[in-house]
């Protein structure tokens, strides 16, 4: 073989022995490198799990304040199911610095009726949760045969979904250009409060109990009372004003037979201007002022 070539190829294997040895130190160094991860996240998970479960740092102890009607007890109960469990199998929710606050939350709203929801854990091992409840003032129903009615409150909101109520504990308000869906706006705040006014006005000083209240258009309302009757009224004006136009021709001679809602309905939405129309006979105009029949 000539010089040449056995130079060459000494030259080649030294070259290729030196590649290997650098792979070979390269390949130990990952080695190491991965066994020193292996190690350092092993201990750290071990220092988390033994860490987080320290009797010290655990939620042991719920307390609950607040409501009327749910008992405490359920609520307590939505509490701990959240704090079952723990995060990637390495930390408990019940460790308190990472508490499942969010999710403890969710879980009480699922609750119908709960609102305004607080949670606070305190220097102890124990969580204390206040709420409070909605409280169910009326009605929203599809329509008048509706049997399935969600509960508003004072503001209008229809938190839940109502039971099978029957009688006039409730009144029930319709708006046939919204359908009932809960967790909504299902009528104003003003609203509500216009109507429950003129509401608590009939029954207080006439006897008559609203049992419907129907949204028509953005001004009017209808108000079926007890007996039957139909009151017409124009949010255009005050509640008490409309009442006491009312009052005036119910408290008449000639309409005194109405006073228990004999009627089939009373238009109260022209001011003193009232248009009135007796069950099985024709109608008839009065004011409230000069009461005459037309």
């Amino acid at each position: 073989m000539p010089m040449f070539d056995r130079w060459r190829k000494t030259k080649l294997q030294k070259r290729k022995m030196k590649k290997i040895k650098k792979e070979r130190s390269m390949l130990q160094k990952q080695v190491f490198v991965g066994i020193f991860l292996l190690i350092t996240i092993g201990l750290l998970g071990t220092g988390v799990w033994y860490g987080t479960r320290v009797d010290s740092l655990q939620i042991t102890h719920v307390e609950v304040i607040g409501g009327y009607t749910i008992p405490h007890s359920v609520v307590e109960e939505k509490v701990r199911q959240r704090l079952i469990g723990s995060y990637f199998k390495l930390v408990p929710h019940t460790f308190r610095a990472t508490y499942p606050k969010g999710a403890i939350l969710e879980n009480i709203y699922s609750l119908p009726r709960v609102k305004n929801v607080r949670i606070e854990v305190m220097d102890t091992q124990k969580i204390v949760v206040a709420f409070d409840e909605y409280h169910p003032v009326a009605l929203w129903c599809a329509d008048y045969d509706a049997t399935e009615c969600l509960f508003l409150d004072d503001t209008g909101y229809a938190f839940s979904q109502a039971p099978l109520l029957t009688g006039s504990a409730f009144a029930r308000y319709i708006d046939q250009d919204h359908s009932p869906e809960a967790k909504q706006q299902g009528f104003s705040q003003e609203f509500i409060t216009y109507a429950q006014n003129f509401s608590e006005l009939l029954a207080e000083e006439l006897d008559l109990y609203v049992t419907h209240v129907e949204k028509v258009g953005e001004l009017d309302v209808l108000y079926t009372v007890s007996g039957g009757g139909v009151l017409k009224v124009s949010q255009r004006m005050d509640p008490e004003q409309s009442f006491k136009n009312l009052r005036s021709i119910l408290g008449s001679e000639d309409f005194i037979h109405l006073q228990n809602g004999a009627f089939q309905y009373v238009d109260l939405r022209f001011g003193d201007k009232i248009f009135l129309n007796e069950k099985e006979e024709s109608a008839v105009v009065a004011t409230s002022s000069d009461i005459s029949v037309e």
